[in-house]
């Protein structure tokens, strides 16, 4: 870099000065990064592999309990979103063995690496939809219980997860254009042009994260609001408490899972359309999105928080309401001696 006087302004670029720059840039290597995200790849997604699909396919097996017991009917639309939101996850889970050896190696066929990606985008966007949609339906049956009552049908809220896989399966048509007409590529890398315009990433980035988190942002906020304040004013504490925790468990996992992803998409789209040209800035702005994408597979292991807490909710709500041993006894008796 050349030095700046202390009291001077650097004036106008240079026609070599810019050259120098074009020519810094382009050739500018990632191969470091590259080396060292393999390494993290395999610490990182190997136990998640394991681990979310064994919790995944635990925690669709526990909800469908829920389904097939008639006499539960208050959680059928919890535990609707529930297995949709599992069914994302595992879906990621799935995903990860062919997205560490396609990220490495050319895939022997195009259309594999698309399908591969399809399935990893899908199932990032299906979860956020999927969360924000629970966060947004605790919320309605929080603050108008009575009004909701009837849209909280099976029925209705299985046609609302149909129509988020129907949203995220349209939103993924980008993706088969993500390498363009380029020969030599890697999948999840070697993105085309077209790929981080701006007509294809501020729809993304505005529909597909910072709504959703709008929403839930508020919608956990004002549920937490009203749960506290009836603090005083209700004998199920201990409920209302677990159902805190629900509330707090999945903001938390849905900021720290997609926050960090989309902002290294923002940072990735200044890069590629010539806001960022340092080259340190460049790698390290890769290197950061590479880790955010990849620490964020982790999600599918943190839902297993929501899973615990609303299943404790579910359980405390029928412990509450079920009749105690004590006041069976003496029905019984009574019955027996009439």
């Amino acid at each position: 870099m050349t030095s700046r006087g202390s009291l001077g302004c650097p004036g106008p670029p240079t026609g070599d000065n810019m050259s120098w720059q074009l020519n810094r840039s382009q050739n500018c290597s990632f191969s470091d990064v590259d080396e060292l995200m393999k390494t993290v790849q395999l610490a990182v997604h190997i136990p998640t592999f394991l681990l979310g699909l064994l919790l995944n396919l635990l925690a669709i097996r526990g909800f469908s309990t829920f389904l097939r017991k008639r006499r539960w009917p208050d959680y059928a639309a919890t535990a609707i979103y529930m297995i949709n939101l599992a069914i994302f996850d595992l879906l990621l889970v799935l995903s990860l063995p062919f997205k560490m050896a396609l990220a490495n190696v050319r895939a022997p066929l195009p259309s594999l690496c698309t399908l591969v990606e399809c399935f990893y985008f899908i199932s990032m966007y299906g979860s956020v939809f999927t969360i924000c949609f629970i966060s947004l339906d605790r919320f309605l049956a929080i603050r108008f219980p009575f009004l909701v009552s009837h849209l909280r049908s099976p029925r209705k809220i299985f046609g609302i997860c149909c129509t988020i896989w129907v949203l995220v399966w349209a939103g993924s048509i980008p993706i088969y254009s993500f390498h363009g007409k380029m020969e030599k590529y890697t999948c999840f890398h070697n993105m085309s042009d077209g790929t981080w315009s701006a007509q294809v990433f501020f729809p993304l980035e505005v529909f597909g994260f910072l709504l959703p988190m709008a929403v839930m942002g508020f919608c956990s906020s004002r549920s937490i609001h009203i749960l506290v304040g009836r603090r005083g004013l209700t004998q199920d504490w201990v409920q209302q408490k677990a159902c805190i925790w629900t509330i707090a468990a999945s903001l938390a996992v849905f900021v720290v899972s997609f926050l960090p992803v989309h902002l290294g998409f923002f940072l990735q789209f200044l890069v590629r359309n010539g806001f960022i040209v340092e080259c340190r800035a460049k790698q390290n702005i890769s290197l950061f999105l590479q880790l955010s994408m990849c620490f964020s597979n982790v999600n599918c292991c943190l839902d297993v928080f929501c899973y615990y807490f609303v299943i404790k909710e579910f359980r405390m709500d029928i412990m509450a309401h079920r009749p105690s041993r004590v006041q069976l006894v003496p029905q019984d008796t009574m019955t027996s001696r009439a």
